[in-house]
Order: structure tokens, then C-alpha cells, then sequence
């Protein structure tokens, strides 16, 4: 299977930054004062790092959080999520401390979230000594392997964000297509169940269905679980594009500009954020979008917006969106 688990954290560590700190980090997350939104700093790392490290698959999150220590002094937590063993890991990781610490001249944090399955890949100094003189760096580590054994824990958690670290081991550990999609089902179940807001718990469904990343095998099976859910109003909001637009060979431009949608429309209610969802789509496919088609967007409801929206990856024009009976 052709997966990559570690592209949500990067918008899942936004989203659930404080539960992220609270549950993996819970020291530094005591430390900070969260009446002060953190402030993530992304084009400016991406800016540090350097052009020629940009392509890389790394997840990297640099945030400026406020202390609760009395003063106003600010702390960047740099944040890094490895998905497979790197011998250079720790060089990398001192490396961007020296740059962050160069360019802010403040007090960094360098904390690294260990996503692969070996267990003797666990990197937490880098050392760098000749003739009397060097450095050894030393950075925090979290090995989600180390969270296996609690797995049960987990599902139980009032945490968000340790629905997503389950889910995370599941996508690691388990090969068998409808385990996955048995287990992303009952995440979802738990999810619902979290003490929070509609808003967030459709953000974490995303997320979960993200990091699962059910092979294509899989997906009638997994259809038919979740239209059980919903024919029981178990299940609220499920999104099913990303995978729908995937299995089409659809360009991953439209996938990412998807998946920023969703998040997005989130935020704003389930029927704007459906026709952000469909506005990209076309956007993308057809080009320009004049006012009646923009209209009668607007003016859709949501079951008809996702009608379209399933349209658009079989259609060669506007009419045909719009048109087509499913």
C-alpha cells in the first residue's frame, strides 16, 4: 500500500496543539499560558530550514507559545514527527535548534514525536566533540510505540488527541484492510463521544479517516460500515472526498486543496464547508467560475452540494455536475 500516515499531523497539531502537548508533553504543557493563542510560525521555518530541504516529507511545526511564569517571555516549541528511521535524525534536529535559536534569540524546545514501528530507533542527543571542544545537544523524545502497550487507555481517554495516536498505531501495525476500517469505525464511535464541540469532532473524524488510510480493497467494506452508522444516527458527519478523489487519480493539488476545504469549512458549519469543498473542485477542473454557477452553489443544500461534488471527478463539464444523477 502506497500510505503516508504523517501528513495530518501537520493541520492535526494545530488543531489539537494544547491535548498534543497534554498528552505526550505533559511538563511542557503545564508550562504554558493557553489564554494566549500560540502562534505557528511555518513559512518562517520553512525559511530557516532552507530551499533545498523544502521537498522533504518531514513533518515540521515551529510555535511561539506565552509562558506561565509571571513574565512575558516567549518559548518556540519546534516540533518534529519522524515516520521511518533516519541515521541523521539527531544532526537534523540541532541543527534546526542552532537555526531557530540563531534567528529568535530566544529559549527553543526541540521536541521530536517518533511515528515508526522500530524500536530501537529512539535518537535523543547529538553529540559533536574534537580536541576538547563540541557540543552534545540533547532533545525530547516521544516514541508512540511505547503507547501500544495502553492502548485501551487510549480509546478511553477524554483526550482528542489520543484518539489520533491510536489511530496512528493502527495504521502502523495493522495490515488487514478490514481490521483497519472495523478499527477507524470505532474511533469514529469514540470520537463522537469526546467533550467537544461539532466543529472539532468533525476535524478529528477527518484526521482519523487521514491516518488510517484504508487501502483501496477495503473501501466497499468500509462504505457499508458507515452507512450503518448513519442510518443510525450513530455517525453525524463522515467525509469520504479525500478517498473518492484519490481512487480517481485526481491531481494532488485537488487533494490538498480538498483537505484544506474541509478544515476550513469546518469551522463555518457543515453546508459552507461543503461548498468550499465544491467551489475548489471546480475551481480546478474548469477553470473561472462565472455568477450563475457560484449562485446556485450558494443556494444548494448540502446533500445536493455533495452530489455535485462526486460529480465533478467523472464529468468533462459544468453541465454534467450539475446534471448527472446518482
Amino acid at each position: 500500500m502506497n500510505e503516508d500516515h504523517d501528513s495530518p499531523w501537520k493541520e492535526a497539531l494545530e488543531v489539537f496543539f494544547q491535548p498534543f502537548l497534554q498528552l505526550l508533553f505533559p511538563d511542557i504543557e503545564a508550562l504554558v499560558d493557553w489564554r494566549q493563542p500560540p502562534l505557528f510560525l511555518d513559512k518562517e521555518l520553512q525559511k530557516i530550514t532552507g530551499d533545498a530541504e523544502s521537498g522533504r516529507r518531514y513533518v515540521d511545526k515551529l510555535a511561539r507559545v506565552l509562558l506561565l511564569d509571571g513574565e512575558e517571555r516567549w518559548l518556540l516549541v519546534h516540533t518534529e514527527v519522524q515516520g521511518t528511521p533516519e541515521r541523521d535524525f539527531a544532526e537534523r534536529m540541532y541543527r534546526y535548534y542552532s537555526r531557530i535559536r540563531e534567528r529568535y534569540r530566544l529559549a527553543v524546545i526541540s521536541l521530536a514525536v517518533l511515528t515508526d514501528t522500530d524500536r530501537g530507533f529512539r535518537p535523543e542527543r547529538f553529540p559533536c566533540h574534537f580536541a576538547g571542544s563540541g557540543v552534545t545537544f540533547r532533545f525530547r523524545t516521544c516514541k508512540l510505540l511505547d503507547f501500544q502497550a495502553d492502548m485501551d487507555k487510549l480509546l478511553h481517554s477524554d483526550n482528542p488527541f489520543a484518539l489520533l495516536v491510536a489511530a496512528q498505531l493502527s495504521a502502523k501495525l495493522i495490515r488487514d484492510g478490514r481490521q483497519r476500517a472495523d478499527n477507524l469505525v470505532a474511533f469514529y464511535r469514540l470520537a463522537i463521544r469526546q467533550r467537544l464541540d461539532r466543529d472539532l469532532i468533525g476535524r478529528l473524524v477527518i484526521f482519523l479517516e487521514w491516518m488510517v488510510a484504508l487501502p483501496a480493497e477495503a473501501g466497499d467494506y468500509y462504505d457499508e460500515r458507515i452507512s450503518q452508522l448513519q442510518e443510525g444516527a450513530i455517525m453525524p458527519y463522515v467525509s469520504s472526498f479525500e478517498r473518492k478523489v484519490q481512487q480517481k487519480g485526481f491531481e494532488q493539488g485537488v487533494v490538498q486543496g480538498l483537505e484544506r476545504g474541509v478544515l476550513q469549512g469546518m469551522t463555518q458549519g457543515m453546508a459552507r464547508g461543503t461548498q468550499a469543498i465544491l467551489l475548489k473542485l471546480l475551481a480546478r477542473r474548469f477553470g473561472e467560475l462565472d455568477g450563475s454557477t457560484l449562485a446556485r452553489v450558494q443556494l444548494a443544500e448540502t446533500t445536493e452540494l455533495e452530489r455535485w461534488a462526486e460529480n465533478i471527478l467523472d464529468a468533462s463539464s459544468l453541465d454534467e455536475v450539475f446534471d448527472a444523477k446518482r
